[in-house]
């Protein structure tokens, strides 16, 4: 099943060196074929999101858990169910 994860900044004046253990994280997943889009948000309210396929909301709820982001009180996540109409597999 597919959820977006969306990221809420909870911090600003966000570095790259604080930003790096999540980017790593989402490039694991993408390697694992769990992450299926990621990106931030451009506008002033900032954050971002990713679509991920999981088995599970257990599985879903580990990964979220689990990202250094949200371990270490940077975003906050909102999750929701996704259903992929149309997808470019390029």
């Amino acid at each position: 099943m597919n959820y977006v994860v969306i990221h809420h900044m909870l911090q600003k004046d966000l570095t790259e060196e604080m930003m790096q253990p999540h980017v790593e994280y989402l490039k694991e997943l993408f390697d694992k074929g769990k992450l299926i889009i990621t990106g931030p948000f451009l506008d002033e309210k900032r954050g971002g999101m990713f679509v991920i396929d999981v088995e599970s909301e257990d599985e879903l709820m580990d990964i979220v858990n689990n990202d250094p982001a949200i371990k270490n009180g940077i975003s906050k996540s909102e999750v929701r169910p996704y259903k992929i109409v149309f997808r470019d597999n390029k």
